[in-house]
């Protein structure tokens, strides 16, 4: 069986393959995550070469040869080369990030265009983005993809005795459990990882409203590494692997 298409799609990761070749990674809509080969890519007249980047986004021409259970990209139109992120070395760290999240992931299965949808407006903001916008947009990111993999807690009730957190009137912390339980302050018993109420309002308000709250509302920096430590924690436990591009973090802990 073959099978041609045109479609959108995301490049995530490239290697050589020999000396002409290249293999990929993209995140293709209605497709999920899949590797062809880009015969010739590598060859200096091939116009694959710059366009087929990793980070760039445009519409994929794929091909599948059923008998060699393989894709081959045959051509690809970039829209959107997202130079901001090559130009600004905290941009590219995060986007390296979030390539090995989705790399390491099933693609999004029956929820592949909905990861593709989060994915291309996360690297289109973080593109466009400065200082400290970028981190939360990161947030904004890790918590999408959390809530699209299913795995998110709800940070409404408490798990352990149902009630309703109260949002905004209440200096208590909340505390999340390796279970994937959340819990209120006043059920907690000496363990977990903290909350804080900053923390969860603000993970409420982009839930509500989305990318434009990330770049608008800011966090305090003690909050925003709070976020980002217990965000990691969650897709790392997910994935059941650690992220190996947190060791190059230009962030200060």
């Amino acid at each position: 069986m073959t099978r041609t298409i045109k479609t959108p799609a995301l490049v995530l990761k490239s290697r050589p393959v020999g000396e002409n070749h290249r293999g990929l990674s993209m995140l293709v809509k209605g497709e999920g995550l899949l590797h062809p080969f880009a015969y010739g890519a590598q060859g200096r007249r091939s116009s694959m070469r710059a366009t087929a980047a990793p980070y760039n986004r445009g519409i994929a021409h794929l091909h599948y040869d059923g008998s060699k259970d393989r894709w081959r990209l045959t051509g690809f139109d970039a829209e959107e080369t997202h130079d901001g992120l090559r130009e600004n070395l905290d941009r590219f760290y995060l986007a390296s990030v979030w390539a090995e999240i989705l790399l390491n992931s099933h693609g999004g299965g029956v929820d592949s265009e909905a990861l593709f949808q989060h994915s291309i407006q996360a690297f289109m903001r973080l593109s466009q983005s400065s200082g400290e916008v970028g981190r939360r947009l990161a947030l904004a990111f890790y918590w999408g993809y959390l809530n699209l993999e299913g795995v998110s807690p709800n940070l409404q009730y408490c798990s352990k005795c149902g009630k309703i957190l109260p949002c905004g009137r209440s200096d208590l912390p909340s505390y999340y459990y390796d279970d994937g339980s959340f819990i209120g302050g006043g059920c907690h018993h000496g363990a977990g990882y903290e909350v804080s109420e900053g923390v969860r309002k603000w993970l409420m308000s982009v839930e509500r409203e989305g990318w434009d709250s990330a770049e608008r509302i800011g966090l305090g920096l003690s909050v925003l590494r709070q976020a980002e430590s217990w965000l990691l924690f969650m897709v790392q436990n997910f994935l059941e692997r650690p992220l190996k591009s947190l060791r190059a973090s230009p962030f200060p802990r």
